[in-house]
């Protein structure tokens, strides 16, 4: 009688039980490369290599075989585009899987070779770009928490934090700093000065808040920032100058390469340009739409970010987010809004907090 019981209990639980059975589910083919197409491809490629040894060689066979190759460029074709579709999409992982699977497909292909060194030297650079905007969301994140500690120190007194606090934070801080001081090194090795000087600017303020006083770090850091400022001028002077002498497809090529990297202020230079030197060249409009794609995308985040900054009361870093949008989008009325909402805010609680330089209280 219990076994009967236990058996209608389960015949009950059944249809509510996840899809998670004991069979294996058959293994999901890649977008735009079914496992079909791939043993296909492999079949021709054996083919290919076996008609392509015979000592006699008749029309027919010889039709074949460039059908065949036709068949394999093809395929090599539509493999390269689908994976560059996917990075275009953010999509970096399935398109690096494209790639890597028609490679074991075509092991012996030279365009797939070359379009998966390319991807993997994208994707490298990509990679250290994100990391580097990581590093530098967590040095803000410590400079935030300094912040607030001065802030109660001005409230409690010095003795706010005890001693390890302290050691706790300052190591933290160290830390922060330093990872920030390689990835500006890793940026000037890919000549992105830009890089390598706002994330030098987070260091310096790391090394030289209150809670710190670390004013040898923090020399360190003004020697490099004055190198990288110094190089920064000369490569946008050198750009200046050989802009003036690059043909059509250069200014595009560097839009092509800014937008893929998301760095949205060199590529309105170079969208500038193209729009100056050739208005009627046939990739400028499909640019223009990608630039505002992402310019959009970029200041909305912005936006709010700073939304969400100001409605916690982290005012002066709010303006921070904005200004930096700002950059991208002078015009933006919104971002003009937010901003000067907030700087008159700040000025009020200036005069309210009596700080040095404040009218005087009646």
């Amino acid at each position: 009688m219990g076994n009967r019981k236990l058996a209608l209990v389960w015949f009950l639980l059944l249809p509510l039980l996840p899809a998670c059975s004991l069979i294996p589910a058959p293994q999901q083919s890649l977008e735009g490369l079914p496992s079909s197409t791939l043993q296909e491809v492999r079949q021709q490629s054996a083919e290919l290599e076996r008609l392509q040894k015979l000592d006699a060689s008749t029309p027919a066979r010889q039709r074949q075989i460039d059908q065949l190759r036709s068949s394999l460029r093809q395929f090599e074709r539509d493999a390269i585009r689908t994976a560059k579709r996917l990075e275009n999409q953010g999509e970096w992982h399935d398109a690096g899987q494209i790639l890597q699977a028609a490679t074991d497909a075509l092991p012996n292909s030279q365009a797939l070779g070359a379009a998966r060194q390319q991807f993997s030297e994208r994707r490298q650079s990509r990679e250290e770009r994100v990391r580097m905007e990581l590093a530098i969301q967590r040095g803000e994140q410590l400079l935030q928490e300094a912040d607030a500690y001065q802030r109660l120190r001005q409230l409690k007194g010095p003795d706010v934090l005890t001693w390890l606090e302290l050691k706790n934070f300052h190591r933290k801080c160290r830390g922060s700093a330093q990872e920030l001081q390689v990835q500006a090194q890793q940026a000037v090795q890919r000549q992105d000065y830009s890089a390598a000087q706002r994330a030098l600017k987070i260091a310096r303020r790391l090394y030289g808040n209150d809670l710190l006083q670390d004013r040898g770090q923090r020399e360190a850091v003004d020697q490099a920032l004055a190198q990288f400022n110094h190089k920064l001028r000369q490569t946008q002077q050198q750009t200046a100058k050989v802009d003036l002498k690059k043909d059509d497809k250069a200014p595009v090529t560097e839009l092509q390469q800014a937008l893929e990297t998301g760095d949205l202020l060199s590529a309105r230079q170079h969208l500038n340009q193209l729009e100056q030197h050739s208005p009627k060249n046939p990739q400028l409009q499909p640019l223009q739409s990608q630039f505002r794609i992402q310019l959009n995308a970029r200041v909305e985040a912005a936006i709010k970010l700073g939304n969400d900054l100001y409605s916690e009361g982290k005012i002066e870093r709010a303006v921070e987010v904005w200004r930096e949008a700002k950059a991208l989008d002078p015009d933006n009325v919104e971002l003009l809004t937010n901003i000067a909402r907030a700087e008159k805010v700040l000025e009020n609680l200036k005069v309210l907090s009596g700080q040095p330089g404040s009218p005087p209280q009646e």
